[in-house]
């Protein structure tokens, strides 16, 4: 979309943010509330039909409907609005709330070594968000750039368009490398939560170790594949190592359910009230847990 673009007579283009697997991202400025918003957008259109180009906006017509579902989840993006815009033949597309931060990945290149605190921090966060998420939905691509850390320290899970529910068997079988659980490669397989707590597991070695399990592995590890065939050489606090391996266990039936991980995780988060670690990241994970009464 050109810059200067207006949406729904509210939300005018400013630039391209970038490009996804489902479409083209811009930012554009909200003028009713005088603030900056993300858009998606369905690819332009080139040659196509209307009636093709319609249909070929259904990706985004379902990731629409998932966000709706998790307008309630806090952990989520919000959207405020959709559309389509007619000067590109009716191209559609979504008005979500911008996320002010940094990407986790770019946040652990600052930190790495993550602490064990703030490793716990983020993915504590991340275990409320997806529980809320799981209610109906398996995330599916939960990996350091889908993940934004915010000035706050709030933790945010991006891009459901990977996402699928439970009633739906795996029928495109894809994922993130190094991220997606074995059973996403499958066709047919079964969709669970145990797909994100994988993920969610290999994010707890990347930032305390640097290391991804199953590295030396082409492709979807084997049944009787080792995380670290030759051992992990990291601080790691042993209890954590073990949760980590657990979470990234091949096998989706002998990984722990997304709310044991959190309970698991409760023993290194910090209380309500208690000071912030001089040695504590920026932007600091903690500060949810320290500073937010603790009604979740």
């Amino acid at each position: 979309m050109r810059p200067g673009t207006l949406l729904n007579n509210r939300f005018r283009v400013l630039r391209e943010l970038g490009k996804g697997g489902e479409g083209e991202l811009f930012v554009a400025r909200d003028e009713y509330d005088r603030r900056d918003v993300a858009v998606k957008a369905q690819f332009r259109r080139f040659g196509q039909s209307l009636t093709e180009y319609s249909g070929e906006a259904e990706p985004l017509e379902e990731e629409l409907a998932r966000l709706e579902f998790m307008e309630s989840v806090p952990g989520i993006p919000r959207v405020l609005g959709d559309g389509s815009h007619d000067g590109w033949g009716k191209r559609r597309y979504i008005v979500m709330e911008l996320i002010d931060g940094a990407t986790l990945r770019s946040w652990m290149g600052r930190h790495q070594p993550v602490l064990a605190t703030d490793a716990a921090c983020v993915a504590a966060q991340l275990c409320e968000t997806l529980a809320l998420v799981h209610e109906r939905y398996v995330h599916r691509d939960v990996t350091p750039n889908n993940v934004m850390i915010q000035p706050d320290g709030r933790i945010r899970l991006l891009d459901v368009g990977n996402s699928t529910d439970f009633s739906t068997p795996n029928y495109d079988p894809r994922g993130t490398p190094g991220y997606a659980a074995p059973e996403q490669y499958v066709l047919g397989a079964e969709s669970t939560a145990k797909s994100d707590v994988f993920a969610l597991g290999v994010l707890l070695f990347e930032m305390m170790t640097s290391t991804l399990p199953y590295s030396r592995v082409e492709g979807p590890p084997g049944e009787t594949e080792p995380a670290f065939p030759n051992g992990l050489d990291s601080p790691m606090p042993e209890e954590l190592k073990s949760l980590g391996l657990a979470m990234v266990a091949v096998d989706p039936r002998e990984r722990p359910k997304i709310s044991d991980v959190r309970g698991y995780l409760a023993t290194w988060l910090p209380t309500f009230g208690s000071p912030r670690s001089p040695k504590a990241a920026r932007p600091d994970p903690s500060a949810y847990f320290r500073l937010v009464e603790p009604a979740r």
